[in-house]
């Protein structure tokens, strides 16, 4: 592990293998580097392994910054920048796979191609009642739902105490209508592949299409029989798709 101290936080990553370079970016809320464990000795055989821990999940601080994927993204470039990668190749899950997507969008220089894993554009790729949890859900109500991961992850964190203070500062990212810019994601040149599970507990299956057809050279995988964490837990999936 590494870290790296950015403007108003210490961030921490971990670095595998060699090769070209790729950037993997885990999900939040019960998210950390270790839901990509399982792949790690896979792909560090063909690839410079660069995986973030997103600010505030794990070893990462908090910060002062006010959460967007503007700024997730710009995290990420920060630790590209400090391993001296001009450009990487990204496969992203969940709020890792928006991030994917900004960075693809809004820097094109600095991405090959990516894979996105049940990722959002916006709040309107949202099933109904979503977005109404993501509002009023607290990371008390978090822990409720998985409180063994929980009490992990906060073993982990700077501040043990701070879980909740981390899903407040998340929700400002969750409920920005757009998280990235329809043209600018018209924009895109690189090759993406979108990959959704057609039973995802949070984005409508339709969003999946909707955001292929938005990209001019992407692809599209919807995997049967998935929900959203499902996708991530299924290395069949992962080796043969990714």
């Amino acid at each position: 592990g590494k870290f790296i101290q950015v403007s108003d936080a210490t961030l921490y990553y971990e670095v595998y293998g060699s090769g070209e370079p790729l950037l993997l970016l885990h999900g939040d809320t019960f998210g950390y580097i270790s839901e990509f464990e399982q792949y790690i000795p896979l792909l560090e055989k063909h690839f410079k392994v660069i995986i973030p821990a997103l600010r505030g999940h794990g070893k990462s601080e908090l910060g002062s910054s006010r959460y967007s994927y503007q700024l997730f993204a710009e995290d990420a470039l920060a630790i590209l920048n400090k391993e001296k990668v001009d450009s990487a190749f990204i496969v992203g899950f969940s709020a890792g796979a928006t991030t994917a997507y900004y960075l693809t969008a809004h820097y094109p220089g600095r991405v090959k191609k990516t894979v996105a894993m049940g990722g959002a554009i916006g709040t309107m790729s949202l099933r109904d009642g979503i977005l109404q949890k993501l509002q009023t859900n607290t990371g008390d109500d978090y822990e409720k739902m998985l409180p063994a991961l929980v009490k992990e992850r906060k073993k982990l964190m700077p501040k043990p105490n701070s879980y909740n203070e981390l899903i407040e500062k998340l929700k400002t990212s969750w409920l920005q209508t757009n998280y990235i810019e329809r043209e600018k994601l018209q924009a895109i040149q690189s090759p993406v592949l979108t990959v959704g599970g057609d039973r995802d507990d949070y984005m409508r299956t339709e969003a999946f299409v909707e955001i292929q057809q938005l990209i001019p050279k992407s692809s599209l995988a919807i995997i049967p029989n998935r929900n959203h964490v499902g996708l991530i837990l299924d290395p069949q999936m992962f080796a043969n798709v990714v």
